[in-house]
This record gives structure tokens, sequence and C-alpha cells, in this order.
């Protein structure tokens, strides 16, 4: 059993008695030291160490208010109940104010109601306690991560730890006194503010995102936010976990801006080599075919046979120009420029129907009000026609749904077939170690685009690609040419 150490401070030896028959029968085998004032118990406090104090209201010298003060400006903490003959409301309040535990005034079940009452401010003392230890743990964990952590409540910062301070720059003070949305980057902000909002309301498990703000000294940071749903003081709200990800973000923009130029130094080497195709390549394949045909003209003492041979001749060449050109349309899509996304995507999708055995059905909806920067255009074009090419090199699908749509701000585009299918989750694991480009390549254009995509898929049950595209404005003259300068 835990050792009871009591004071009382009571200057009527009766009383005194009394407290201390009636303590006993509920606390046999407590200590208790007696004090007629209150000066000799201050003291001696540093070598009793009492667990609680119970004084009389009116003493001899010192009262027992005044010695609630002197302890509290000693900091000596240590639970006080507060007696008195005579029940007084403002004494009352006075007594709590200056930190008494309990207030009790000596009527007729005083010394019944005495031993209930310091039971409760033991249980009261042993919770405070586990309550600071927890608290003392709290901060320890809290104060020394390496991470910032950070509290919302009805829009505003209940806690910061040290580290978020330093990441933002700004003081606690500043932190707690404004909306927290303050501190977010203008072009974040509403993103932010969705994520705070649907986590609030228990729609969102756990997700992990990016945003900006901008520190004191006007420096724009990246953090990356882990956030879960608490509850605060009844009420729901988030705790947050903030890593400062500015140079991992600016490593990956580095290396998505690479990417983006290769893909378009690609392209433009896929443009020279179907012009090159397409203008040199394939006119001297026509020219030679056209001399191969009226070569033996008006010449009928040539044999059959050499006639015959050349008409074979003739034939192969036609067939090696018809994949030359297909290559080059390949390589450069014909008229995408010319004739716009849609119109081009329907030329291809047609061509593919006719060479391949999937039948393909091609539909478009809500593109007028979008007008696609070129690299955007041709970066779609190439998504649907890397995925039939998928398609028939993989799938075995005899019907193939492509349907391309505005829904602003962002472009959808799903591609669907009844294909054999695959199973999602090791062809994801095997990519790495795949030589086959498709998937990978369909992906990392819609990184380089800003987009998400997503696939379904099961064996024997088809597959079906889902890729959101935000929209990027083709930009106009002036702009283009505040580029080039």
């Amino acid at each position: 059993m835990e050792a009871l150490t009591l004071v009382i401070i009571e200057d009527e030896e009766s009383h005194f008695d009394l407290m201390k028959r009636a303590i006993a029968r509920k606390f046999p085998y407590a200590s208790v030291y007696h004090f007629q004032e209150a000066n000799p118990c201050i003291k001696r406090l540093d070598e009793i160490m009492p667990t609680i104090i119970i004084i009389d209201y009116l003493l001899p010298g010192m009262n027992g208010i005044e010695f609630l003060e002197a302890l509290n400006q000693r900091n000596i903490d240590i639970p006080v109940i507060m007696i008195t003959g005579h029940g007084n409301e403002n004494i009352a309040v006075r007594a709590m104010k200056s930190g008494a535990k309990d207030y009790l005034v000596k009527s007729g079940d005083f010394f019944t109601l005495l031993p209930g009452i310091i039971d409760n401010v033991i249980r009261e003392r042993k919770l405070e306690q586990s309550l600071r230890k927890s608290e003392e743990k709290y901060r320890i964990v809290v104060d020394n991560a390496t991470i910032g952590i950070v509290l919302t409540h009805n829009g505003y910062l209940k806690l910061v730890n040290p580290h978020a301070v330093n990441l933002s720059g700004y003081s606690e003070e500043e932190l707690t006194s404004r909306p927290f949305v303050d501190f977010v980057h203008p072009d974040d902000r509403a993103m932010v503010m969705e994520h705070h909002i649907t986590r609030l309301k228990g729609e969102e498990a756990p997700e992990i995102y990016l945003f900006k703000i901008i520190k004191k000294n006007g420096k724009t940071i990246w953090l990356e936010n882990k956030g879960v749903l608490i509850t605060w003081e009844g009420n729901p709200a988030t705790l947050n976990f903030l890593t400062d990800v500015t140079e991992r973000k600016q490593s990956e923009d580095l290396v998505h801006n690479l990417s983006h130029m290769l893909m378009q130094a690609q392209e433009r080497e896929r443009q020279m080599i179907s012009y090159e195709l397409h203008d040199s390549i394939g006119q001297n394949l026509s020219t030679l075919k056209i001399g191969c045909d009226i070569l033996f003209e008006n010449q009928p003492a040539i044999f059959p046979e050499l006639r015959g041979k050349m008409v074979e001749l003739s034939k192969l060449l036609e067939l090696t120009i018809t994949a030359v050109r297909n290559l080059a349309y390949g390589l450069q899509p014909p008229g995408l420029s010319e004739m716009g996304l849609v119109e081009a995507l329907e030329i291809y999708c047609e061509e593919f129907s006719e060479n391949s055995k999937s039948k393909v059905n091609f539909q478009s909806a809500g593109l007028h009000s979008f007008d696609m920067d070129s690299n955007s255009e041709i970066h779609i074009y190439r998504l649907v026609q890397e995925g039939l090419n998928n398609i028939r090199k993989h799938a075995d699908a005899a019907q193939v749904n492509i349907m391309l749509m505005g829904a602003s701000p962002n472009i959808i585009l799903r591609i669907e077939d009844n294909g054999k299918g695959f199973d999602v989750k090791a062809r994801e694991l095997a990519l790495s170690n795949e030589k086959r480009m498709g998937l990978r390549s369909m992906k990392e254009r819609v990184n380089l685009l800003g987009g998400q995509m997503t696939i379904q898929s099961r064996p024997m049950q088809g597959t079906k690609i889902l890729i959101k595209i935000p929209f990027k404005k083709k930009k106009n003259e002036s702009e283009k040419a505040h580029i080039n300068h």
C-alpha cells in the first residue's frame, strides 16, 4: 500500500482529535502531523513531504487563504483541503481560486465526509501525476521530432512543435493566432482545404499529399503531409506530420523536365524520320515502281518469265511502299495539326479496325470548349496509339471502346477491351524487369502531363484503362513571343 502522509493545521485540539480518528478508520496506516499554526508547518514541509494538507481557514497568524498564497509563491505543489466552521461563499471562491482542491464546512456530517474527500483528492492526485508523466513523455517525443507536427482544430493550429516552427520561420504564437490556411501557398489552398474538410468528415482514408507553404522570409517550400483524423476537445481535428521535401521535389521536377525534353526530342526525331521516309525513301520507291512497271513497255520480245518476274518485283515494291507509308504515318500522325486531335484519332481507329481483328469504337464528347496545346494533343494521340498496340499484341480482343471527353478541369481518356486481361498487380511488379515498354510508356506520358492512370483487369475479363489529365490551354501568340524572348 502506498504511504499516506497527512498534515492537519487546526488550532482546536478537540477538532484535530476527531479528524484524526475519522481518518484512522479509513486510512489506518496514514501518518498524521498536527500544527496549530501555518508558519511552523511551512518550515517543515520539505522534511515531512505530506501527501495532503488539511487547513482551517481561521488560524492564529496566517489564515488558510494566506497559506495557499504562500505555497503558490514557493511553487509548492501539494493538494490542500480548506475547512471552516462558518460557511462563507466568498471564502470558498477565494480558496478554490488560490488552488484549494476542496472546501468543507464543519457541519454535522463533517467527520463522516472528510475521509471520502481525502480519498477523492488522492485519486485526483494520482490521475494528475499519471497525466503529467504521459505529457512529459509526449513532450519528449513531439519536441524532439525531426518532422513538423501540427494539430488543426476549427481552422486554427492548436499545437505546433519546434520543428514546425523552424520549417515555417514563424513563432509558435504567430502560427496559432491565424487560420492555418494563411500559411499555405495560394496555389494550394483550395486543395489543402478540400483534403482537410474531407478528412474531418471521416470520408478520406489517411492520404499522403504534397503542398507548398510560404515561409516568413517569403521563400516557398514543399511539404509532405501525412495526416490522421483525431478527436480534440470533443470535436474532430487532424494531426498532421510534415516533412520538408523541397529538395526531393526539385529533383523530381528536374527529372520530369528532362523526361519531357526527351519526349519532345523523340517526337522531333520521329517527325524528321517520318518526313524522310515519306518524302525521300517513299518517293524513290514510288519512282522505282513506276520504272519497273514501264520498263518492258513496247518490247514484245521480252520473255514471259522475265516479264512475270518484273511484275512480282513491282508488287513487292508496292508492299514496301505501303509499309514505309504506314511507318511514316505511325511516326508522325497525319493531319494532327491540320484536322485536330479528334478527327486524327477517328481516322487512326478506323485504319486500326481495318488492319486488325479488333473492332474499335471511338467516341468523343465535351471537347469543343478545350483548346489544347500541341504537346497535350500529341501525348493523347500516342496514349491511344500505344493502348491499341498493346491490345493488338497481347489482348486478343474482338471489341475495343475508346472514349475521349472533356470534364473541366480534366481531359479523360478511357480505353476498354474484351480481351484476355491480366493480373494488374503481377504486371506492375514485373514492369521493372520487362523489356516491353507499352504500359510503362503510357504511365510515363501520363506522369509528364501531371495526370493519373488506373488499370482494371482480370484474366479473361478484359481490361479497362482510365486516364485523367489536367487541361492545359494552348498558348496564344503573345505568350509564345514572351517565352521565345
